[in-house]
């Protein structure tokens, strides 16, 4: 991630090492040593970008200082390269252990979908929770990354990417930020949906589909 700010630097990219004191390989596009990762079932969860991006975008608002799509640190997060990166690199790395993808529509529109999902990685099916309590966090950042899921009591329907417009959604983001801003967004966006059709053509998908 660091690389991808800063561009040309010299600088050695961060590699984190087991406590064990052992050698780690690190051929992933990560900083975490290929042994740990290969030891996890990987599942990647994907959403639309012109839906995940602005609301990623209004969590820093509230949280962080110079939050603007030109600010390093915001096109740094909002892009899907690093996840397609690390998914072909399960692909090719992880043996029987294949990553799994799922698509946040079929998460709140498909419970097949997710049940399928559990059956391909060794979860419980019949555990899938669609329904709980409110719940209430005071860790400022926690509370307000997760305060949507927090303050419901189930998922929350509507709020899928079906139908989407990414130009009628750039006429809200100007509403909202401003021309300088829907049109960084609009880029951020646009430059993502590659890499988001491509993960989404790799989801899981229910049985009868």
């Amino acid at each position: 991630m660091l690389g991808f700010i800063f561009g040309n630097d010299d600088a050695q990219p961060l590699r984190l090492e087991l406590r064990d004191g052992s050698a780690s390989a690190h051929t992933n596009p990560t900083s975490v040593p290929d042994r740990l990762l290969l030891a996890m079932q990987p599942i990647f969860q994907i959403r639309h970008p012109a839906l995940a991006f602005p609301s990623m975008m209004r969590a820093q608002d509230d949280l962080l200082s110079e939050t603007s799509t030109s600010n390093p640190r915001t096109w740094a997060i909002m892009q899907l390269k690093h996840s397609r990166a690390l998914y072909d690199w399960y692909c090719v790395n992880a043996g029987e252990m294949q990553p799994k993808v799922i698509d946040a529509d079929d998460i709140m529109n498909d419970p097949a979908a997710v049940r399928q999902l559990c059956i391909e990685t060794g979860l419980d099916p019949d555990a899938i929770q669609y329904k709980w309590e409110v719940r209430h966090m005071d860790h400022p950042i926690h509370s307000r990354m997760l305060s949507t899921i927090y303050a419901s009591t189930g998922i929350i329907k509507g709020l899928d990417a079906r139908s989407l417009d990414i130009e009628a959604e750039k006429v809200k983001w100007k509403a909202e930020w401003g021309e300088e801003e829907s049109e960084g967004m609009a880029k951020l966006v646009y430059n993502a949906m590659p890499d988001y059709e491509y993960l989404l053509s790799r989801r899981v998908r229910s049985a009868s589909k």
